[in-house]
């Protein structure tokens, strides 16, 4: 009896080699899709004022747009929409099929919830709802155009409408 004889079906075969090859292969290209941050995170400033004076602006990765924006591209989109603070819930619609949206659809105060924060203006527990809000994807394959490309511009444009906080929603 050979007690070695368990060795020559563990060693990879031709096909075997092919398939790792294969997989090598395939990391490689989806490793361009991947970013390794190195540095430290940027801790946020502290807020030296009290919520009732902050700005609040509400950034939610669940597909929301207006409806008379582009809509989405449903396999992956980096880009972002404009959702004005004033907008109506009827002039809104959601493009995403990667998470279970019936809810949205029911109340979309679960998932955006600008008319919470509309009240919450309203009341006084925060100061203001911002004039600009924003909805992106929440499948994102190209990170390195959202990172490098979206999230700049939309925090330039939410430094622009002096937001102090921003919530955001993954849905």
């Amino acid at each position: 009896m050979n007690i070695l004889n368990h060795i020559p079906r563990a060693l990879p075969t031709t096909n075997d080699r092919k398939q790792i090859d294969f997989e090598k292969d395939k990391a490689e290209k989806l490793s361009v899709n991947c970013i390794t941050i190195s540095e430290d995170p940027v801790i946020a400033p502290k807020i030296d004022k009290p919520l009732s004076e902050c700005r609040v602006a509400l950034v939610a990765t669940v597909g929301i747009h207006t409806k008379d924006d582009t809509p989405f591209i449903i396999t992956g989109d980096p880009s972002y929409r404009i959702v004005p603070g004033d907008v109506s819930y009827d002039d809104l619609m959601i493009t995403h099929v990667r998470y279970p949206n019936q809810a949205a659809h029911e109340d979309l105060d679960c998932v955006y919830p600008i008319n919470t924060l509309r009240k919450m203006s309203d009341d006084g527990t925060i100061g203001s709802f911002a004039p600009r809000n924003f909805g992106l994807m929440g499948h994102i394959p190209r990170v390195d155009v959202l990172i490098k490309q979206s999230a700049v511009e939309i925090a330039d444009m939410l430094e622009e409408d002096e937001v102090d906080i921003t919530v955001l929603s993954p849905g």
